[in-house]
């Protein structure tokens, strides 16, 4: 998908560019390019950025990538090309590379994977060019990090679910550590078409290794930390796909000894992404999130397209850097028709611009009208990603009020609340006191993730008893949550 879509431009010949001397005249600032190198797959763009104009722009082989009067590249067939910007006696250069879509399409070896797995997959010694078909596989591992694969350039994983089976109590400092998927040494790295449910980390891209990484068409729905881990400060794209519910959106934020990735590039375009405010928290009183940008001084740049941003509350962090609700001051490199839904109250937490380079950049949409905006795009992307794999995976569930939180002695009326998520949709949440209902199933969320009864406890004799809730989704499947020791006393 291009973005923006641009008409292309051919200007000077490559060979008339790459002529020109690299003598800066005196007075100027030396021309640089951002990024010097990316990766696109065919009918995708990306905006180069100089350090000054006027700019001459050429391409080392128009049948790969072309590059308009703008600095917009295209990728047009498989292979590698060189971008060159001239100006004023210098130049610079920016590596391309372009792949097909979908990457099963490309050459090298096929590993099939399929049904349902227990086991985890760990490879980071993969041969060259390896593709994952893993379209109708479903993993339900009790290993932290269910998928593990690098160790060449290129590695393709194509298809599936990634099902994790931790409830919604589980400590921050325990789901910190499970990942859906970790990247390690592939430098150039594509998944696509993959569901991610229940895990600390969707995609966690964990070397330096990773230069250059793509995330298409992936649903990661409950991510209890980042949903995409880009902190070794890689350039990568992510398009086309829907995060529900994270608890932070992006992190950058660099391990030791990282190398500095400000001349980097993460481009996002077509996604949809909400922030959901989870039980096991890093710090702060439950449930909270952070924010969209978990974000390095020294992280890449963004380019943002025609995305859709949710949250329904402000952030439990806001340094500017650190963690932010806005794109970081001075990491825009390009920006247009994105919508921000803000669901919580007052104004939106963070300044958000309107425009960038004479582009409309950010909306914001509020109420009924915002949610209504939202509810639509969510629609649309799963019309367009329908999921055909059966549904194999049970909900999560806990109990937050009490158990996270809330008093355990129960009298008058009182609220009792469970936290249940499914891959699919919970349908339903039945509570109970020493394995008996009480009150009827609760069918309709409070706030998302959260199931609320209100319950008069006169009617059950005074003493103690265990709570738990059962969640059920559409397919039958259930669960039935932790046990909380609770003493009614009227």
């Amino acid at each position: 998908m291009r973005s923006p879509a641009i008409p292309i431009l051919l200007t000077a010949s490559a060979a008339f560019l790459a002529g020109c001397g690299n003598a800066t005249q005196p007075g100027l600032r030396p021309l640089t390019l951002q990024p010097t190198a990316f990766a696109l797959v065919v009918d995708e763009a990306v905006q180069l950025t100089v350090s000054r104009a006027p700019v001459a722009w050429a391409t080392s082989d128009a049948t790969v990538a072309q590059v308009n009067s703008s600095g917009l590249v295209t990728g047009m067939a498989t292979g590698s090309a060189t971008i060159i910007a001239a100006s004023a006696g210098d130049t610079a250069r920016a590596a391309i590379t372009v792949r097909g879509y979908t990457c099963l399409n490309q050459a090298g070896p096929t590993t099939t994977v399929s049904g349902q797995q227990t086991s985890a997959i760990d490879n980071t010694n993969l041969a060259a060019d390896t593709k994952f078909d893993a379209s109708t596989a479903q993993f339900l591992t009790a290993a932290d990090i269910a998928i593990r694969v690098g160790g060449n350039p290129t590695v393709c994983y194509h298809g599936g679910q990634v099902l994790g089976q931790s409830p919604p109590s589980t400590p921050w400092t325990t789901m910190h550590d499970r990942y859906g998927m970790v990247v390690r040494d592939a430098g150039f790295f594509q998944v696509e078409g993959v569901e991610f449910f229940d895990y600390g980390d969707g995609v966690s891209m964990d070397a330096q290794g990773d230069a250059q990484w793509s995330i298409r068409h992936v649903h990661v729905k409950y991510s209890r930390d980042d949903c995409v881990e880009n902190d070794f400060l890689n350039s990568g794209t992510i398009d086309s796909s829907f995060f529900d519910g994270c608890f932070d959106f992006v992190s950058a934020q660099e391990y030791t000894s990282v190398l500095d990735g400000s001349n980097n590039l993460v481009m996002i375009s077509n996604s949809l992404w909400r922030l959901q405010a989870m039980d096991g928290v890093y710090s702060g009183t439950p449930p909270n999130h952070e924010g969209f940008w978990k974000w390095s001084r020294i992280a890449p740049k963004l380019a943002l397209y025609n995305n859709v941003f949710r949250a329904d509350e402000p952030s439990v962090f806001n340094d500017p850097y650190d963690m932010n609700m806005a794109p970081p001051p001075g990491k825009l490199a390009d920006c247009a028709n994105n919508v921000v839904v803000w669901l919580g109250s007052g104004p939106f937490p963070a300044t958000l611009p309107t425009t960038f380079n004479g582009k409309p950049c950010f909306t914001v949409m509020t109420g009924a009208a915002g949610l209504q905006y939202w509810n639509n795009a969510v629609a649309q992307w799963k019309a367009a990603h329908p999921n055909p794999l059966p549904d194999v995976a049970p909900p999560i569930v806990s109990l937050f009020s009490p158990g996270v939180t809330g008093s355990t002695t129960l009298a008058g009326t009182v609220d009792l609340t469970a936290t249940a998520v499914d891959d699919r949709d919970v349908v339903g949440v039945q509570f109970q006191l020493n394995g008996v209902n009480i009150g009827s199933e609760v069918t309709a969320e409070s706030t998302p993730t959260k199931y609320q009864l209100s319950w008069d406890s006169h009617g059950m004799a005074n003493g103690t008893y265990t709570l738990t809730a059962i969640a059920r989704d559409a397919a039958g499947n259930t669960t039935t949550s932790a046990g909380v020791t609770v003493t009614v006393s009227n």
